[in-house]
């Protein structure tokens, strides 16, 4: 099989397979972040957290509900360019506006696939591909500073995964 036939979809499968399998001692380290006390802290994922980057119903459970985000804007600079309040700002108006849905059957009904379309089109226009969720590094730096203490890092994956899936599904 030459280069030009992998697809992307087969690309980023094989990545993630082969960044949780090559990973010594069976973990990857994702993320170093200061705690409260100054101390470093480290995340680390089990190799069984990714499973299959196209997995519908574990993208779609994963994804937070409505995120209360203040807009205080203390999480940012994010180093990997996410505009993290703007991703939260356009992901609440996407749940309420019935853009994006916490269910699999929504997702996958004729509806569901042009909202999540129109959904990705949107962020793409408003945010700007460099800026959104799916190119966050999950090294934690921001809820160190979120008055709101939210899981910015993990909310940020979650929506990046289902943009991917989104992207590369219809």
């Amino acid at each position: 099989m030459s280069s030009q036939e992998i697809t992307r979809r087969k690309w980023l499968k094989t990545v993630a397979a082969t960044a949780v399998a090559g990973s010594v001692v069976g973990r990857v380290l994702t993320s170093c972040r200061g705690g409260n006390d100054n101390w470093s802290q480290t995340r680390v994922e089990e190799p069984g957290d990714v499973g299959n980057p196209f997995d519908v119903d574990e993208i779609v459970s994963s994804m937070p509900g409505e995120v209360g985000c203040v807009e205080c804007g203390r999480c940012m600079p994010c180093w990997a360019g996410v505009n993290i309040p703007a991703m939260y700002v356009a992901y609440n108006e996407a749940l309420e506006s019935g853009e994006i849905s916490l269910v699999k059957s929504d997702y996958l009904s004729e509806e569901g696939k042009a909202n999540s379309k129109k959904f990705v089109a949107r962020l793409e226009r408003e945010i700007g591909d460099k800026h959104l969720a799916h190119r966050c590094a999950r090294c934690g730096w921001c809820e160190g500073k979120c008055p709101k203490q939210l899981p910015i890092a993990h909310h940020m994956k979650s929506i990046g995964r289902y943009i991917d899936l989104t992207r590369e599904t219809f």
